[in-house]
């Protein structure tokens, strides 16, 4: 027996409230439903899906870029991009299809056929048609998953190859939907453009005073308080430019502008609006090599961290948002960060967040001389003691059962122990100078709890 559903997902029968729902969108009087498949709702109670509205909105609505543009933007404030995009990319590929002969569907892709060439002069109706799917290509890039680049990238390819312009005038000037006074500025000490198309942010200043890094993070900060992807990239180029000094990180206007800034104290609370505005999981900088895939913040947090201990929790923060999984250009880090600070009551709670920010941290001998000592020692064995409580803090562990949380704590202790020691066949030589109490306090960190 079919489920009943507490919403509406036909047109037939219902063209009367959908044309309400149409209106209440139109005029800001919807509201979404909390409960999964987050229906839309009227002030009077009825409930429809999304989904269908788009249907009926393309099926009742005369196509124009800016009447449709106007409902969609409606659209994502009141649910967000990714709850419409694949009804709305759908119904335009469909149009696109029926529209130009030489297009074809491929799967869930479109595609032109190869003997098209010398697309001709576009209808009125067949440009606003392109200039849709280019708005949902922006869409893609402003509001979705890193990876989506790659469905914006071809609907532009397939727009332009059917003579859309807007396409290149997106290139040049960007989407046009930032107000200009955010995306352009240019005086005697700076040159700022953005564009939010190219997710590109293409900086140059005249000289390394504080006034013209104040304006640079004042710029870029107020960019991010906007609909700016959150994938991108900084070109910074500018005189006397700073690096980390840390050997095996890429080079980039990211690290030179935040390696160059932190110099002046007073502008660290601009850095740190912008790292919290920026520090976003699965978003990276674009033009870093992907194979290296680099979160954006990570110059930022790397800078401040070094600078001072006071922003430990910042450094502890990131480690706990960075994809583990694909990124691991943070391991570069660990090395100065224990010449800059040592091992302390503080510090090992950042170098041992950090072991467990990638899949795995590699072994360097030069991290054993810093856990050789009776002091270290015995803050290397409270950690592995209140292991679980100081790392295992996410809400996304909150479902594992303690026999897991076991598990893998007794997992993430071993990688912790073969960051600092390296292979346990290594273990005679690492400790051979070693007096009785430092072997015994050894043995224990060492030893599997079950």
């Amino acid at each position: 027996m079919p489920r009943e559903l507490d919403y509406l997902v036909k047109i037939e029968g219902n063209e009367t409230l959908l044309d309400r729902f149409i209106d209440a969108i139109n005029n800001d009087k919807c509201k979404v439903a909390t409960d999964y498949p987050n229906p839309y709702v009227l002030d009077t109670g009825e409930r429809f899906l999304n989904s269908t509205i788009i249907d009926y909105f393309f099926k009742t609505t005369p196509l124009s870029e800016d009447t449709y543009i106007a409902f969609f933007e409606k659209m994502r404030i009141l649910s967000e991009f990714r709850s419409y995009y694949y009804t709305l990319g759908n119904q335009l590929k469909k149009l696109i299809i029926k529209t130009f002969p030489s297009v074809k569907e491929n799967g869930s892709r479109l595609a032109i056929e190869p003997s098209t060439t010398n697309p001709p002069t576009l209808s009125l109706y067949e440009d606003e048609l392109l200039r849709l799917l280019c708005y949902l290509a922006i869409g893609h890039i402003k509001y979705d998953a890193s990876y989506a680049t790659i469905t914006a990238d071809e609907y532009f390819k397939i727009a332009e190859k059917l003579g859309c312009k807007r396409v290149q005038e997106l290139r040049e000037y960007g989407s046009g939907m930032l107000p200009k006074e955010i995306t352009y500025y240019q005086d005697s000490q700076i040159s700022f453009v953005a564009n939010d198309v190219l997710a590109t942010i293409q900086i140059s200043i005249q000289d390394d005073s504080e006034d013209t890094y104040r304006k640079v993070l004042t710029l870029i900060n107020t960019l991010f308080k906007h609909d700016f992807p959150k994938s991108f990239a900084i070109e910074f180029t500018g005189p006397n430019l700073k690096d980390l000094g840390i050997e095996g990180l890429p080079k980039c206007g990211q690290q030179y502008l935040f390696a160059t800034a932190v110099q002046y104290e007073s502008l660290h609370p601009l850095i740190v609006e912008y790292l919290n505005a920026v520090m976003i999981k699965w978003e990276w900088y674009t033009n870093i090599d992907e194979e290296i895939c680099t979160m954006p913040s990570t110059f930022a947090v790397m800078a401040l961290g070094l600078h001072d201990r006071s922003y430990f929790d910042t450094l502890i923060k990131y480690y706990r948002i960075v994809d583990e999984e694909h990124q691991s250009i943070h391991e570069y880090y660990t090395l100065p960060f224990l010449e800059k600070y040592g091992i302390d009551v503080d510090s090992i709670k950042v170098f041992l967040q950090g072991t467990q920010s990638m899949q795995e941290q590699p072994h360097l001998a030069a991290y054993t001389p810093y856990f050789s000592s009776i002091e270290n020692l015995k803050l290397l064995l409270d950690s592995k003691e209140h292991f679980a409580e100081y790392y295992f803090t996410d809400d996304e562990d909150d479902y594992i059962d303690d026999d897991e949380i076991a598990e893998l704590e007794e997992y993430c202790w071993e990688s912790v122990i073969y960051t600092i020691y390296g292979a346990e066949d290594n273990y005679v030589t690492v400790t051979k100078d070693w007096d009785a109490e430092a072997l015994a306090l050894f043995k224990q960190l060492t030893e599997k709890k079950n």
